[in-house]
């Protein structure tokens, strides 16, 4: 009977020992919500770059001066400033990308609060705080006001950095921000990001936006969609093109105080009956977190409180379910392949080349999960791979059998479509992009925001050279980065410090 008894007792503790195995297991390979396109970088900045003159950023001739407290001026070289150190957040969990806790499903999140929110709730507790006072920030584009447009526009990623950016300058100058309306593309000329104007939704979670600032910076008014209603005082900086010198701690706020007292006023002018209105057109990269010693405080915790639209990521979800895709086990590459990609960025052509070469070396996955807007593209790059054995799927092979999910993805704009995409890139078990590409930028930075060290100080800057915007690497059109996460490699410029 004792020998019974204690048969039994084994036979439950090895089944518990079992069960446990498994739940880690499913637990460590869920689904996580990342949130987190573009025209890439600083194609329609402004009307002396790129996009106008049909010049490579990298022609243009940087000012090597020392950054400007004023904030405006020429850019700082690379030397001007130390690299604060990283340190690992020790309440940061290890399987959550976006620095938020994951339930059951891709778009039911929380705010992970353990950590301080990366420093962010200091920050705004230590912040002189003006109420009347707001900041809209944007890029002369959309539907004019009084003359000028207040959207922002540059392609999907470049609209969502000057969104984190007027955020952090919001804080800086103890203002409220004014989320501005956002410009689309042309989807017949994809390098005209100034099409029709819509509020920041259409892409981003603002719903969210609002309640994760409300517990990690309460004193922060919100208003959304470029609404100024009620506000009658215009304070208009002058314009500032993504060549000039970004802000850093305190100086932006030291701008508007400039700019308040050439309107005879100071802040103690401004109040809840007398509003005014920080109008700030900028092009790209207007805070740099490496000047304000931020890189792995601040910025983490703006880049985790702008997420993408909910719907968009139940597209995601949908496609990341696909059993093909293996939950997970797959190599996902992002291939700019677009009519608007500019072969100096890295023709397509290098990126097959090096990808192939990169996915030859990986021999325990043969699944392959390519995103690119171009489907002609993906087909040449599927013939490439195929004789080596690998299998590679699109958005549009895995949802072929699902008809009404196809339907709703392909009624998206490129730019929607391209976040639908992020997420399934972000959840590869390898990914490979190019970095000159924002998107893939953004999707190596999500995919390593919470390791202990910083993906491009510890493994793609490494031996190469900063001249104002541009680096220089020895070699190119080659993959550096960690064991999962590579970008291709290409001279030009280079924007991590004020990015995402």
């Amino acid at each position: 009977m004792l020998s019974q008894q204690r048969i039994l007792l084994l036979s439950v503790i090895g089944a518990l020992v079992i069960y446990l195995g498994i739940f880690h297991g499913r637990i460590s390979r869920s689904v996580h919500a990342v949130d987190v396109q573009e025209i890439e970088l600083f194609q329609d900045v402004d009307k002396n770059t790129y996009h106008s003159t049909g010049e490579s950023p990298s022609s243009h001739s940087s000012p090597h001066d020392r950054l400007k407290p004023s904030g405006t001026s020429s850019y700082y070289t690379h030397s001007d400033i130390s690299q604060p150190s990283l340190k690992p957040d020790p309440h940061t969990l290890s399987h959550d990308h976006d620095g938020v806790k994951i339930n059951s499903t891709l778009n039911s999140t929380v705010p992970d609060s353990d950590n301080a929110f990366n420093g962010l709730l200091d920050l705004c507790k230590r912040t002189d705080w003006t109420e009347g006072l707001w900041l809209h920030c944007n890029s002369n584009c959309g539907e004019n006001i009084n003359g000028t447009g207040t959207s922002i526009c540059g392609g999907l990623n470049n609209a969502r950095n000057r969104i984190q950016t007027c955020i952090r300058l919001a804080i800086d100058t103890g203002s409220g921000i004014i989320i501005p309306s956002v410009t689309t593309r042309d989807e017949k000329d994809l390098v005209n990001t100034d099409d029709k104007t819509v509020c920041a939704d259409f892409f981003w979670d603002m719903e969210y936006l609002q309640k994760a600032l409300a517990e990690q910076c309460p004193q922060l008014e919100i208003r959304l969609c470029g609404n100024r209603t009620g506000i009658t005082t215009v304070i208009e900086p002058p314009f500032r093109s993504y060549l000039e010198a970004p802000h850093y701690n305190t100086t932006f706020r030291a701008l508007v105080n400039a700019e308040l007292e050439i309107n005879n006023m100071t802040f103690a002018d401004v109040t809840s009956s007398t509003a005014a209105v920080i109008s700030f057109g900028d092009t790209y990269i207007g805070f740099n977190y490496l000047a304000a010693d931020e890189m792995s405080t601040i910025r983490k915790a703006l880049f985790k409180v702008l997420k993408f639209n909910k719907d968009l990521f139940d597209l995601s979800a949908a496609v990341l379910k696909s059993k093909e895709l293996h939950e997970g086990a797959f190599i996902g590459v992002h291939l700019r392949g677009e009519n608007d990609w500019p072969a100096g960025f890295g023709t397509v052509e290098d990126q097959m080349r090096t990808y192939t070469a990169e996915i030859r070396d990986i021999r325990d996955i043969k699944t392959v999960y390519v995103s690119c807007g171009d489907s002609s593209a993906i087909q040449r790059f599927r013939n490439i791979l195929l004789p080596y054995g690998y299998i590679v799927y699109d958005k549009w092979t895995l949802l072929a059998d699902r008809n009404e999910t196809l339907n709703k993805v392909e009624s998206l704009t490129f730019d929607q479509k391209g976040i639908v995409e992020y997420q399934v890139l972000v959840e590869a078990q390898y990914f490979m992009g190019v970095i000159m590409s924002s998107m893939s930028s953004l999707i190596a930075f999500a995919r390593t925001v919470d390791e202990p060290e910083d993906l491009f100080d510890t493994y793609i800057f490494p031996n190469s050279s900063k001249s104002g915007l541009d680096r220089g690497y020895p070699q190119t059109s080659i993959l550096k980065g960690s064991r999962n996460t590579k970008l291709m490699v290409v001279n030009g410029v280079d924007i991590m410090e004020a990015f995402p």
